[in-house]
């Protein structure tokens, strides 16, 4: 099976990259404000340069069917706990609650601006359970007086997979892909984290996080545009420079990350935003270094993907690659019964490799109402070591109830299989995996 979904996603993907086939174009959407608007069914030039306030919540119930096995006090089955607290198997949540604000400074849209809060609980305000007292997810500005390129600044959204880059509320499904949400959406340890061995000797290190996953965002300098080629093809390409810590300003490796972004795209001219009626296929690449215990440690990642909606139906595919801080779970640190206190651990050294990737096809069936959709996805993790190596595959199912705009109910069920095929004790403990049920809703003001 891994090597089936390797070679079915990169051919898929990979192939695909050489058609000159714009789903949403992430990029100028959220960097920019746009030229020209509507007005009386016309299209004028965007003067209006008064700020515009927004937000939206979203909020629901999970339910984690899987089984907790607890050895000595000692939780070992972290991935049957609810993210990200990781202290219940179900209950009513508010996953997602911000509020936004974003314009241009001047009525020639030279330069705009775009500033977001978090007042959910998720992995920015509340990772594995510690409180990272932030709120703050954006804040950029975006200076568009240069021909042919804009130049944003600030803490946002890095170039990348298209299920990072897409909009939070625009997608119907409660969580991200497994590959997604462990190989980009980073869990930072600090510098002290305590080293310790993994079954193999190699090394591994474990802290209490101190501060917010990555959230897909970093602090730094992009620049990007978007070109149309002809009138239905463009070609969106970004490049930045950012500190490589997420949401925070703490650079402890004292070096960049550097990120790269190619795109080709074919519109079919219907829609707009996540519903433009096109095709995308893209190509990314990110690379830096992270600091634990004074020691520098390379990070690698890229991938290729597709994504098209077209008439009603949406279909994803994405293929990633890692190398170097590989996050391997969360641990609980304390041997007390009925108290889990967790730390994330990552196998930090470059040698350590895994990858992933996702199918997804939705479908409306009673247009712009009832949406179906099924997706699979995979992560094979620590690929290069037998004992460690840990497989994971989730096919989602799930319907949405669209009420208008990104108003809606999404319901998934995820069918979820861990495997740990070199170990066999390793494996007692994964067989306690279960399915997981979602039912999220989402308004938009």
């Amino acid at each position: 099976m891994k090597i089936q979904n390797k070679i079915v996603l990169s051919l898929l993907s990979a192939s695909l990259l050489s058609v000159g086939l714009h789903a949403a174009d992430w990029l100028s959407i959220a960097g920019t404000q746009p030229d020209f608007v509507k007005k009386d069914g016309k299209k004028v030039a965007n003067h209006n340069n008064k700020p515009h306030f927004w937000g939206f919540i979203q909020a629901g119930y999970q339910k984690d069917y899987g089984t907790i096995l607890d050895k000595a006090g000692t939780n070992k089955t972290p991935f049957v706990m609810m993210a990200p607290t990781l202290d219940h198997q179900a209950g009513f949540e508010i996953n997602r609650a911000r509020l936004a604000v974003r314009g241009m400074v001047d009525k020639n849209n030279q330069l705009d601006y775009f500033f977001m809060t978090e007042f959910g609980e998720d992995g920015i305000t509340q990772p594995a359970g510690h409180s990272a007292e932030n709120y703050l997810t954006d804040a950029s500005i975006t200076y568009n007086g240069i021909p042919y390129v804009h130049v944003r600044a600030g803490q946002f959204k890095y170039p990348g997979s298209e299920e990072g880059m897409r909009a939070v509320l625009a997608s119907e499904y409660r969580n991200f892909s497994t590959a997604g949400s462990q190989l980009l959406l980073e869990r930072f340890l600090p510098n002290n984290a305590t080293v310790g061995k993994d079954v193999n000797g190699d090394l591994t290190y474990t802290a209490a996080p101190e501060q917010s996953v990555g959230a897909y965002r970093d602090r730094g300098v992009e620049l990007f545009n978007t070109s149309h080629v002809t009138k239905d093809i463009t070609v969106s390409v970004a490049g930045m420079a950012g500190n490589g810590t997420g949401l925070s300003s703490k650079n402890a490796s004292g070096e960049m990350t550097y990120y790269g972004y190619l795109s080709t795209e074919y519109l079919f001219g219907k829609g707009k935003g996540y519903h433009t009626q096109s095709i995308k296929t893209y190509a990314w690449y990110q690379d830096g270094k992270r600091k634990l215990n004074d020691q520098n440690y390379d990070r690698e990642r890229y991938g290729v993907g597709i994504d098209c909606f077209y008439g009603g139906l949406r279909f994803d595919a994405e293929y990633i690659k890692a190398k170097g801080m590989i996050y391997n779970g969360a641990k609980d640190s304390s041997a007390t019964a009925f108290t889990d206190d967790w730390q994330y651990q990552i196998a930090a050294e470059s040698k350590n490799v895994a990858d992933g990737g996702l199918v997804s096809v939705q479908y409306y069936v009673l247009p712009k109402k009832i949406e179906l959709l099924a997706r699979y996805d995979y992560l094979n993790r620590l690929t290069n070591s037998v004992k460690d190596e840990r497989d994971f595959t989730t096919t989602t199912l799930g319907m949405s109830y669209h009420f208008k705009g990104a108003n809606r109910i999404d319901v998934n069920y995820a069918i979820r299989d861990l495997t740990a095929p070199g170990n066999a004790n390793a494996q007692i403990v994964v067989d306690n995996i279960g399915n997981l049920l979602s039912v999220q809703g989402t308004i938009k003001f």
